[in-house]
Order: C-alpha cells, then sequence, then structure tokens
C-alpha cells in the first residue's frame, strides 16, 4: 500500500509523478525517480502500459503493475473530467 501523486501542467501533461509514502516490504523501487520519470511527458492521449512505454523491476512486479495502473486510471479520469467540462 502507498501513496503516490501525479502533477500535470496546465496542458494537462504529466510533469511529475512520486510515491509519497510506501508501507510495504518489497517494492520500494517504484519510488526511485529513475523509474517515476517514464511517466513525465504523458498527456490525456497516452496511456502506460507496462512492458510497452513502462519498463518493469524484478523482484518488483506487484508494485510496478500497482503504480502503472494507478497512472493509467489517474489519466483516465483527468480525461473524463476535461471531456464534461469539469476542468
Amino acid at each position: 500500500v502507498y501513496d503516490y501523486i501525479v502533477l500535470f501542467d496546465k496542458e494537462l501533461e504529466i510533469i511529475n509523478a512520486k510515491v509519497l509514502i510506501y508501507r510495504e516490504k518489497h517494492g520500494r523501487q517504484i519510488g526511485t525517480r529513475r523509474w517515476l520519470k517514464q511517466f513525465i511527458g504523458m498527456s490525456l492521449s497516452d496511456r502506460p502500459v507496462l512492458n510497452e512505454n513502462i519498463d518493469g523491476i524484478t523482484g518488483a512486479t506487484i508494485s510496478v503493475t500497482s503504480m502503472t495502473r494507478a497512472v493509467h486510471d489517474v489519466l483516465t479520469t483527468v480525461t473524463a473530467l476535461k471531456e464534461n467540462g469539469t476542468l
């Protein structure tokens, strides 16, 4: 279980992603800037997909899958908010 934040610029492009708190014993590597930078530059038309545009981390498969899915969900939500005029 972890808490994270995804920051967007005015054009709704990801400018930063960060794991704020990581509570598990394994998979802590997803919090490294080196791994998280894969999400930077993604826009609402992009979707992160493990082993396509997001690299895995040996020994952190569950965490990598979870964070990739979380960023995917954030992009999907922001897209819906933009489409319905909320953003």
